[in-house]
C-alpha cells in the first residue's frame, strides 16, 4: 500500500507579508545561527497534520475538507515567537491577531470533526501559527532570542485566506516539497 505524507493547511501567497516575511528569514540568517528556513514558496499555516496515510484514505482526507463550511480569514500577521521556548528554539514562527485565531480554531475544530467521522485520531489543541524557520542547533541562540523579542508585537502585513488546500509533502535532500491535492474555497 503506497504512503502519503499529508496535511491540510493555508497557503501564503505571494505579496507584500511574504516579503517581509522573507526579510526577517534574511535577518536572523545574518546572526549565524545554524537555520533552515522556509522556502517562500511553502510558507503556510498548518491547520491539521496527518502525516504518513495509506494513498486510500487521501479521498476521505478530501471528502471531509470538502464539507467544511469555510469562510475567507482575514489575517494579521503579527509577532515572532519560538518553540518550545526562547530558552530552546526549535522553530521560529509568526503569529496571528486574535480575530484570526478564532477564525482558524473554528477552522481546525470542523475539520477536526469531519476528520474523526472518516476515522481519524483527533488532535488536543491547535495553535495557530506560521512556522519561517527551523534552528538546527543553540548555535547564537542569545541573538536567535533578542531578534525574536524585538519582533515581539510587529506587525508584518495583513492576507485573506480564501482556499483550504489537501497538500502532499514529499520530503527531499534539499527539503520539502508540497503538491496541492485538493483547494476548497467558499461555498
Amino acid at each position: 500500500m503506497s504512503m502519503i505524507r499529508t496535511f491540510i493547511a493555508l497557503d501564503l501567497e505571494d505579496g507584500p507579508t511574504k516579503e517581509r516575511i522573507l526579510e526577517v528569514q534574511k535577518e536572523i540568517l545574518r546572526l549565524g545561527v545554524e537555520a533552515k528556513p522556509v522556502e517562500p514558496e511553502n510558507l503556510h499555516f498548518t491547520i491539521k497534520f496527518l502525516g504518513e496515510i495509506e494513498e486510500s484514505r487521501v479521498q476521505k482526507v478530501i471528502e471531509s475538507v470538502s464539507r467544511v463550511k469555510f469562510e475567507p480569514i482575514k489575517v494579521k500577521f503579527i509577532g515572532l515567537g519560538a518553540f518550545p521556548s526562547l530558552t530552546h528554539i526549535n522553530v521560529v514562527w509568526v503569529g496571528v491577531d486574535e480575530n484570526a485565531e478564532k477564525a482558524m480554531i473554528r477552522l481546525w475544530e470542523d475539520i477536526e470533526r469531519e476528520l474523526e467521522k472518516k476515522g481519524f485520531p483527533r488532535e488536543r489543541k491547535f495553535e495557530p501559527h506560521m512556522t519561517i524557520m527551523r534552528i538546527k542547533s543553540g548555535l547564537h541562540k542569545q541573538e536567535l532570542a533578542s531578534v525574536i523579542k524585538k519582533y515581539e508585537g510587529t506587525e508584518f502585513g495583513e492576507e485573506t485566506f480564501s482556499k483550504i488546500k489537501v497538500k502532499k509533502s514529499v520530503l527531499t535532500k534539499d527539503g520539502p516539497t508540497y503538491y496541492d491535492l485538493y483547494a476548497h474555497s467558499k461555498l
